[in-house]
């Protein structure tokens, strides 16, 4: 589908023809999709923003989804995204399961406005399996001797690159809210980064406050609602 003008005038962003390079399935519910363009050599982006495709149309509005970044690799223009599916039959999820190689998709990139906070001496992510990939995308553009932390809570561990002082923890049974509780702050400010459900979101900032960190060395970001339906967007009228 074109790219209509409402999405190609967001501030910042650059339009993406791409076509499908590599799909297929990765770990319990993720599926990691490869991407390349003739402009992936020029995107600029910080680790932790995503793109945004463009699926088709919601009457008079484009019907578009964000997956994060989880990996570009500019010298080949290669981009990946990690995409996960909660059980609803929307158009994101249907798209990611047909991706397959030589398939094409349009969007625009990069969006979001959460990054790393270099300043903080430590850094401590938290996760469902919707915000696991940019949990790992950050964590691992952090440098080995800053102290780093990531509790995931999803259904199997997906690969990462874990080197130094960063550690991640891949909660497969446990809640992601009782790992939190029992964790100890390291020595110094850091900042936490918290993604995923909304609500589960919500308790987890309030832990973290509790645990002695400050609103500001907290951000947060909802990338979904359980039982929320999103009609306006394509989603169905139940989850």
């Amino acid at each position: 589908m074109p790219l209509p003008p409402s999405v190609l005038s967001i501030p910042g962003v650059q339009p993406l023809e791409m076509e499908v390079v590599e799909a297929a399935e990765l770990g319990a519910h993720m599926r990691r999709i490869v991407l390349s363009a003739p402009n992936l050599g020029e995107l600029s982006y910080q680790p932790g923003q995503d793109v945004m495709l463009v699926l088709g149309r919601a009457g008079d509005r484009p019907l578009s989804r964000r997956y994060t970044i989880r990996s570009l690799e500019q010298a080949r223009r290669l981009l990946e995204l990690n995409i996960v599916s909660h059980g609803i039959d929307g158009p994101g999820a249907r798209w990611a399961e047909a991706a397959e190689p030589g398939s094409r998709i349009n969007g625009v990139g990069p969006r979001g406005k959460i990054f790393l906070d270099l300043a903080a001496d430590w850094h401590l992510f938290l996760a469902d399996a919707s915000g696991a990939p940019a949990s790992l995308a950050m964590l691992e553009a952090l440098p080995p001797d800053v102290p780093a932390f990531a509790l995931l809570e999803l259904e199997s561990a997906l690969p990462h690159k874990a080197e130094g002082r960063h550690t991640v923890q891949w909660l497969l049974d446990a809640p992601l809210a009782d790992a939190l509780r029992t964790f100890r702050l390291p020595n110094g400010l850091g900042h936490a980064y918290i993604a995923g459900e909304v609500q589960q979101v919500n308790a987890l900032r309030e832990i973290a406050i509790q645990l002695g960190l400050t609103s500001e060395q907290v951000s947060a970001k909802a990338y979904w609602g359980r039982g929320t339906p999103n009609a306006p967007r394509g989603e169905p009228e139940s989850s």
